[in-house]
């Protein structure tokens, strides 16, 4: 016992270190991230949301004169000013974390803002060349436009909103209760190797038997310093 107990110890301390420390803390971390960027995400998306109804209604006006125009064949130019890049800072910023968000989120997040890269495509496009494209052309692209932000996909991205925000006010222990019962049961079973091997290592080599203050002091001096008890 005297050989076998100290490696016991040894092995259990290793366990706690290894498993709950590194595993335990780094799928922590993963989490508190992932928190942040859906909330970081949520808000951006939100933003680009608060603005659809105004420019609906642009597109719709867009629309109605641009089919009037083809049905008279007329080329006026609609008045409107070329519209520079718009970038997505804070989903750029992110991409490569998405996965962080789980599956189905990441799912989402992906679709949508792809939806959001081709509308600014799509309308980029009107802006620069409507001038020297013909009325169909235009006509065509607005009505693509208006078809990436109708009620369908904005309440796919109201949903996804929702679930962001839901994500960003998620605790852990429910996120993961599986692995955290794990880690738990694990941690416990750890610790009664541990203190049962140090109290039989103790009670083996200790004459008269150590007192509870003095196991304590041995198990805490073990584990913090790995050195063993001298008497």
């Amino acid at each position: 016992m005297d050989n076998i107990a100290p490696a016991l110890i040894a092995f259990t301390s290793a366990v706690l270190v290894g498993f709950f420390g590194h595993f335990f803390v780094e799928d922590y971390r993963r989490f508190r991230d992932s928190k942040a960027i859906a909330a970081a995400l949520a808000g951006e998306l939100g933003s680009i949301m608060s603005s659809l109804s105004n420019l609906q209604i642009s597109l719709e006006g867009m629309s109605a004169l641009l089919a009037r125009n083809a049905l008279l064949e007329k080329t006026e130019p609609l008045e409107l000013h070329e519209m520079p890049n718009q970038p997505s800072p804070i989903f750029e910023a992110n991409a490569e974390k998405i996965g962080l968000l789980g599956t189905k989120l990441a799912r989402g997040v992906a679709y949508t803002y792809d939806q959001i890269r081709t509308f600014r495509t799509l309308f980029q496009l009107i802006s620069k060349h409507h001038t020297e494209r013909s009325t169909q052309w235009s006509l065509d692209l607005v009505n693509a436009c208006r078809k990436l932000i109708d009620e369908d996909n904005q309440s796919k991205a109201a949903v996804l909103v929702e679930d962001l925000d839901n994500h960003s006010e998620a605790s852990y222990p429910r996120s993961n209760p599986i692995g955290v019962a794990s880690i738990t049961c694990i941690t416990l079973l750890s610790l009664i190797f541990l203190f049962g091997a140090a109290y039989s290592l103790l009670n083996g080599a200790a004459n008269p038997r150590p007192t509870s203050v003095q196991f304590t002091q041995f198990c805490i001096q073990h584990i913090y310093t790995d050195t063993f008890w001298n008497h």
